[in-house]
Order: C-alpha cells, then sequence, then structure tokens
C-alpha cells in the first residue's frame, strides 16, 4: 500500500486508477498502477511517507500579481502581452485571473510554448 498527494492546486482524475483527488490531498493506493505512475512522472502526484501525509495542507505555488492594469486591456491588447511575456508564473497568474476567452486561449498556447521549449 502506497500514500500519494495530489500537487496541483485543482481536482486531479486518473478514471483508470479510479482515483479523483482535491489539490493537495493525500489518499492510499493500493500499489502504484501504470496511470499513477504516468501521473507521477508528469509532477502531479507524489508518493509521500506518513509523516509527509500527516502535513496535509500542500504548499500552493508563489505565483506574482498579474501585471498591474492588465484587465483595463482591450483583448488584442492582453493577448500581445501574453505573447511577448517568457515567464510562465506570470502568465500563469494572469490565466488564474482572466476571463476573455481568446486571452486565455493564448495564455494557454503561450504558457505550452515556453514549457515545450523548456524540455
Amino acid at each position: 500500500m502506497a500514500k500519494i498527494r495530489n500537487l496541483t492546486p485543482g481536482i486531479l482524475h486518473v478514471p483508470a486508477a479510479k482515483l479523483r483527488l482535491q489539490g493537495g490531498a493525500v489518499a492510499d493506493v493500493d500499489r502504484v498502477t501504470p496511470e499513477i505512475q504516468k501521473q507521477i512522472d508528469a509532477g502531479r502526484i507524489a508518493v509521500v511517507t506518513d509523516d509527509d501525509a500527516a502535513n496535509t495542507e500542500a504548499p500552493a505555488p508563489e505565483l506574482p500579481e498579474p501585471p498591474a492594469d492588465f484587465d483595463k486591456l482591450d483583448e488584442a491588447d492582453a493577448i500581445e502581452y501574453v505573447e511577448d511575456e517568457t515567464d510562465p508564473k506570470v502568465i500563469q497568474s494572469i490565466l488564474n485571473v482572466e476571463n476573455r476567452p481568446g486571452v486565455i486561449e493564448a495564455s494557454k498556447n503561450r504558457l505550452k510554448e515556453i514549457t515545450d521549449a523548456r524540455k
């Protein structure tokens, strides 16, 4: 038997392993299945000890505030700003508060570009 922790801030669902974890939650599993191992390799799940599991609150990632007056930019300027941004933490902070579909899509695409380039 193993204990695993969801390292993401949101819900993590691994259907093949019949596993659904809230952000930072710890669960007991009979064994580490291939599907769970994929999530471990991706950095979304960690195997924890009993001492680690006692600390139920996972540390939240430190994200900077979105740029000042970003919400006042029109959609085209906001997309241009995101496309020029190189810091994934800034883009993630924008994604956390953004409501405009075009800006959200551009932010996700830019974040993927940056993370793929760093691999």
